[in-house]
């Protein structure tokens, strides 16, 4: 963790004191707004209690790129109201339960474009939901004996971090009929409220879970799996390495209670969970017969599978089919001899050196030397083995690939929007006339004409950016995907 520890002095020789103040508050405004984002915290140095540290949170600057997944979630799990109530609170980093409510309102109102008053209630379920779920939580507060300290020290019991106290709703609603832009004072000032991402990365982790089973089956197996999940998710600790066992019978009523659930599900419930506990993938493994059988999740195990089927593709895209092939054998066998790894690969003695090699200057392959030595005075024989660190060399290298790439895909998007800013900006408002006047039955012929004010240079350029920038979009969601698999693979064998 990268620390900074903040200190001001009054009195600087040779410096102009006004530049000074001017600096001093600039620090200040940037690390406000940073805390208020949940992006830096701070606490008191070890060394002197009176000077404070801050940190970076680097887990939830990267969470920044998450925010359009997190939105889509929300709205795709429960509706539009808990996205804006959502869209709010990531906007405002922290806030009060009935600021993020009032605002919401106020935004439902203009996208309505409804001036009549409406009742800030239903927003208020929402929120309600949210905290239930988890997906919001709420921010430490000033600690008891905080008054006394010049850090002050910031603390949350357990038991409160997804109340809602109660809200006065009669005020709010009072303001949102008088068309007041701002809350003011309300009784729960003081309950700070920010997003819960760790709540977001198990549902992200789930997501690449349920895709995976219904690309390893079908649509009705990755059914069956989200609804199983979703029951491992009660019962057990998300940061568990492996869930608590789960039941035949207690699965099966829930696929019964389910409303959601296909008539395929129900009528080939048996054969679905077979399937899913039998394959290699070890989405699920069975652990006893008590109750129809026990079914548990090891995090580890099938998180390795998803972390080595994600390496595998990137060597085979790196360096070809070959290459993998002897990846593959490697990481099997645990340990090998370069004639051994050409010989059972099948590959040319020429080729397989010059694959090898590549995948040992790339990381993908490490060494290992034994030493035999057959007398005081005879030479000492070696023995080089090629083996695949998995942990601590591999999926490292290749998550550091992934932010790099990531970083890339991000910084070209940039440029190449920057440098046709005026261009796409003509396009934009091209479009919304053209749009505006069809509306109002403006003559074809007409339309045509004014949509010859770009050439046809300037069309295909426009839409070879918005190709470019679907394509860099995609690649940030996939590798954004890579790399959440891998911190969850590493975070779980960590564990073991």
């Amino acid at each position: 963790m990268f620390n900074i520890s903040l200190f001001f002095s009054s009195s600087i020789p040779g410096a102009d004191a006004s530049s000074d103040s001017d600096a001093v508050m600039e620090v200040k405004k940037a690390l406000a707004v940073m805390i208020q984002h949940n992006l830096v915290k701070f606490e008191a140095s070890e060394r002197n209690n009176n000077i404070a540290e801050y940190s970076i949170i680097h887990h939830n600057v990267y969470c920044l790129l998450r925010y359009p997944k997190y939105l889509y979630m929300i709205k795709r799990i429960y509706g539009t109201s808990e996205e804006i109530l959502l869209e709010i609170l990531l906007n405002l980093g922290q806030a009060s339960a009935s600021n993020v409510i009032f605002q919401s309102a106020n935004r439902l109102k203009e996208a309505n474009d409804d001036s009549e008053f409406s009742d800030p209630s239903a927003l208020h379920k929402s929120f309600l939901k949210l905290a239930q779920d988890n997906f919001i939580i709420r921010c430490p507060k000033l600690a008891d004996n905080a008054n006394i300290q010049k850090v002050p020290t910031l603390e949350v019991e357990e038991k409160e971090k997804f109340t809602v106290p109660h809200l006065e709703i009669g005020p709010i609603a009072k303001l949102l009929k008088e068309n007041a832009t701002q809350l003011g004072e309300h009784g729960d000032s003081e309950v700070i409220w920010r997003v819960n991402h760790e709540r977001f990365d198990v549902e992200l982790r789930n997501v690449i879970l349920v895709n995976a089973a219904a690309r390893r089956v079908d649509a009705t197996a990755g059914e069956l799996y989200h609804l199983i999940l979703k029951l491992w998710r009660e019962c057990s600790n998300p940061d568990s390495p492996t869930t608590n066992a789960l039941s035949f019978n207690v699965i099966k009523d829930a696929v019964r209670k389910n409303e959601g659930s296909s008539p395929v599900l129900l009528e080939h419930f048996e054969q679905y969970l077979r399937v899913l506990y039998e394959d290699t993938s070890s989405l699920i493994i069975k652990v006893g017969d008590a109750g129809g059988g026990q079914f548990v999740l090891n995090y580890s195990t099938v998180f390795e599978n998803l972390a080595c089927a994600t390496l595998d593709s990137i060597v085979l895209e790196r360096f070809g089919s070959k290459a993998l092939r002897l990846f593959r054998l490697t990481r099997i066998q645990k340990f090998m001899e370069q004639d051994q790894m050409q010989n059972i690969a099948m590959i040319p003695a020429k080729e397989a050196k010059m694959f090898t090699y590549k995948l040992l200057e790339h990381n993908f392959l490490q060494i290992k030397e034994l030493k035999k030595g057959t007398s005081n005075f005879a030479p000492v024989k070696s023995f080089i083995l090629f083996h695949v660190d998995l942990p601590q060399q591999v999926a490292r290298t290749a998550l550091e690939a992934s932010y790099k790439g990531l970083f890339n895909a991000m910084v070209r998007q940039m440029h190449d929007l920057t440098d046709n800013k005026r261009l796409l900006d003509k396009h934009a408002r091209l479009e919304t006339l053209l749009e505006t006047l069809r509306g109002e039955g403006l003559p074809e012929d007409e339309l045509a004409y004014l949509s010859d004010s770009m050439t046809a240079a300037e069309k295909s350029l426009v839409a070879r950016i918005h190709s470019m920038n679907d394509h860099l979009t995609l690649g940030q969601t996939q590798a954004d995907d890579t790399i959440l698999i891998l911190e969850s693979y590493l975070k779980f064998s960590s564990m073991t």
